[in-house]
């Protein structure tokens, strides 16, 4: 066998390993990394002892014909604790979002509060009454 045959598939194999490993990516607060339609964000809001929410986007409303994300919707997780910030009503002749309920992150207690529209004027397109919804281990 030709001996730069022999040396370039013994390198070749060498490398391998290091190709087809898993991918780690380490974020600051406030990086974001992008691969296709994932986006992982490192959020954190309120900083504290504890850490920081992971918040992952994924696309909540497609548009077909264009190709394109019309509305990202954030996924947070903080432990075994979950909150996702969505569009609650979707106006699909404008293709906006008329309200999108919010996470707020409370490290300390390990906690989210979830605001979601209860009451919802679909003529003035405005959310009329708001409720709040604390997500914590104990639930």
């Amino acid at each position: 066998m030709n001996p730069r045959l022999l040396l370039l598939l013994s390198v070749f194999l060498l490398a391998l390993p290091g190709a087809i490993r898993a991918k780690e990516v380490h974020l600051q607060k406030g990086e974001i990394y992008r691969d296709r339609d994932l986006a992982v964000i490192c959020a954190g809001g309120q900083a504290g002892p504890l850490g920081q929410a992971l918040a992952v986007r994924e696309c909540q409303y497609w548009d077909d014909f264009d190709k394109k994300c019309l509305f990202e919707k954030t996924i947070y997780t903080y432990n075994n604790l979950e909150c996702t910030e969505e569009c609650q009503h979707w106006d699909s002749f404008n293709k906006t979002c008329d309200y999108q309920s919010k996470c707020a992150f409370y490290p300390r207690q390990e906690a989210f509060v979830l605001s979601t529209c209860a009451e919802f004027d679909d003529y003035s397109h405005k959310c009329l009454k708001i409720k709040q919804e604390k997500i914590d281990a104990g639930k």
